[in-house]
């Protein structure tokens, strides 16, 4: 089961609409066939493991990560492709929440007198594809909010400078997240401060889709995220009062401009996660700035949050969280599950949003 959830997550992000599920099948004490899912979901990682196995995948074990498919999609289902393959035992990582497959794929297989254990490394499992559990029980990506700030809590000097504040490490890190995510999210602040390119860095990584909200167009057409050449796309998040300017000054770059509706001036980001849910997304991460952390937490967007703290004190400077109002310490967004590793010379402290604070609006 390790080596199978280990070839999913080095598939994770490039599956998108589907989860990314790896198998291996034993046979005795032997790996007969290894299959992960294919980059944009398709074929399934059952289907690759049995074409590997063969005749040997009769009477063997499947240790898959995820539940096999029951429905049929562009693909036939992954259970059936089991059963007829003639293997013995199926044991699963997690049950998919699909409610097509929830169960069903399980179902096939005992009906077939195929011996079923699921739950193994279940939290791993689980953890892996989160992103596309939370698009099909919330209908919007997971929202992953990372920031790099200061001990004393800030993301850039009073000048507004904030390179560098995370180690190269840190950086490091952050691009190999960007591979893993359908899109990365910023606000017009970050982009008229730092003028980022919001690319994914690294050996055989890919792009995600940039999108920057900018409610009143503050920023630069001519702006390096506007004008990356890549082959992901790059969009503009604005108010229906301003589309039509911004299609003017944007599209013509080839950026795709889209209106949101807004509420007391503020872009609804729930709104704008459930689109890109509908374009079956699975993970978004923000990286800011403040203005746009907060929003993304008010708006119960925030699932996960991934804090670089950096050993310097700056001072006056800006905040790492704007906007954010809390009317005492009991209100606050509380945090559960945290983790703490150091990276480089910064400190990465990793948290899950308790589930009442994330929602979707």
């Amino acid at each position: 089961m390790r080596e199978a959830l280990a070839l999913a997550r080095a598939r994770l992000g490039l599956t998108t609409p589907n989860p990314s599920v790896g198998c291996v099948i034993v046979r005795g004490e032997k790996v007969v066939g290894r299959g992960v899912t294919g980059i944009g979901g398709r074929p399934h990682g059952e289907t690759q493991a049995l074409a590997a196995a063969g005749a040997l995948a009769r009477g063997g074990t499947a240790y898959v990560s995820f539940e096999p498919c029951a429905h049929f999609g562009q693909t036939p289902p992954c259970a059936d492709a089991l059963v007829a393959a003639g293997v013995k035992r199926v044991v699963i990582g997690c049950v998919d929440p699909d409610p097509r497959v929830r169960g069903r794929g399980v179902a096939i297989l005992k009906r077939a007198k195929i011996d079923v254990t699921s739950g193994v490394l279940e939290d791993e499992a689980m953890r892996l594809n989160e992103g596309f559990i939370t698009r099909l029980t919330l209908g919007r990506p997971l929202g992953i909010l990372k920031l790099a700030m200061s001990l004393d809590g800030r993301i850039a000097a009073a000048s507004g400078d904030s390179r560098w504040i995370s180690s190269r490490e840190s950086r490091e890190l952050v691009h190999r997240w960007r591979r893993e995510c359908d899109a990365i999210m910023v606000g017009a602040g970050t982009v008229i401060a730092d003028n980022p390119r919001l690319t994914c860095r690294v050996a055989g990584g890919r792009d995600p889709v940039r999108v920057v909200v900018d409610a009143r167009l503050r920023t630069s057409p001519s702006a390096r995220v506007f004008r990356q050449r890549s082959k992901a796309g790059t969009i503009l998040v604005t108010t229906p009062t301003n589309l039509a300017r911004a299609r003017d000054r944007y599209e013509r770059r080839g950026v795709e401009v889209i209106a949101v509706a807004t509420h007391a001036g503020t872009i609804e980001l729930d709104r704008l996660m459930l689109e890109f849910g509908h374009r079956g997304w699975c993970r978004v991460l923000i990286e800011g700035g403040a203005h746009l952390a907060g929003s993304a937490f008010s708006a119960g967007i925030v699932d996960r949050v991934a804090f670089f703290v950096a050993p310097k004190v700056i001072g006056a400077g800006l905040s790492a969280i704007e906007g954010l109002k809390s009317r005492s310490v009991r209100d606050s967004i509380e945090l559960e599950d945290l983790s703490a590793r150091q990276i480089g010379d910064d400190w990465l402290f990793e948290s899950r949003v308790a589930a009442s604070e994330a929602h979707t609006g």
